[in-house]
């Protein structure tokens, strides 16, 4: 695995596989999407504690010290693990080798050419770009980690669609493709945290509305005289009550 490029990516593949196995990972797992990277025993604690930090547990382990994470702790969106992983990240995006502007445009011309080392030593050349400007887009909801490997994403892109009669130089389009994605998954992402906080408004309206029913009827209301109360229709009301009974499964 090349470190430079995929050990974000890495991290990613390992909550998928945890999903797929009722979040539970195994140590050994985790060291074989590492065993490419010649990394310390305190880097992979920092990722054992990413890891448990989004509810997954791994089989076993051994911790180290007595500051961890305890099974019910859910951590926030400044979440200090999330900047250990980063730091890791940086530590091996720091051993690519760095271009100047004169030895990009040479890699550029031989990428056009076909060249396929060019292609893969462009895109580690600008990594530590892209985490530049990734860091430029924190404190607006996404994790620095997720940030960065959008802007990777962008980066990879830009070298994957680049024509030089269409785009003009390089150096410009790179920073136009990889700002442009990442704008757009955060513009998503910000979409989709508005419906869900609508969505909770309006399931924490019904439950009031409910709950203030039963206490005046003695009686549990029904969902066409919850939709009345509501204005909404009744599909709807029902929704909202699969939605509410959701959560509290997962609480549960």
């Amino acid at each position: 695995m090349g470190g430079q490029t995929e050990f974000l990516e890495a991290v990613r593949e390992l909550e998928r596989l945890a999903e797929t196995n009722n979040n539970h990972l195994d140590m050994e797992e985790i060291r074989a999407y590492f065993s490419d990277m010649d990394l310390k025993d305190e880097q992979l604690d920092y990722i054992c504690r990413y890891l448990e930090s989004r509810r997954i547990f791994i089989e076993n382990r051994v911790k180290r010290g007595q500051n961890e994470i305890a099974d019910d702790e859910v951590t926030t969106k400044e979440d200090p693990l999330d900047a250990d992983m980063v730091n890791i990240y940086m530590e091996e995006i720091g051993k690519a080798s760095r271009v100047s502007e004169e030895q990009e445009e040479m890699l550029v011309r031989k990428l056009i050419n076909g060249d396929e080392n060019a292609r893969n030593l462009l895109i580690e050349a600008n990594l530590a770009y892209a985490t530049a400007l990734a860091k430029e887009y924190t404190g607006r909801g996404l994790l620095l980690s997720d940030l960065i490997q959008e802007c990777n994403i962008g980066l990879m892109m830009a070298v994957n669609e680049y024509e030089p009669r269409m785009h003009g130089r390089f150096r410009q389009y790179k920073e136009k493709v990889i700002r442009k994605y990442v704008e757009d998954v955060m513009a998503e992402y910000n979409q989709s945290t508005r419906s869900a906080m609508k969505m909770a408004t309006r399931v924490n309206e019904l439950n009031d509305l409910a709950t203030a029913f039963a206490k005046e009827y003695e009686r549990e209301a029904k969902p066409s005289e919850l939709a009345e109360r509501m204005g909404i229709s009744e599909e709807e009301v029902r929704e909202l009550m699969k939605v509410s009974l959701d959560a509290i499964a997962v609480i549960e």
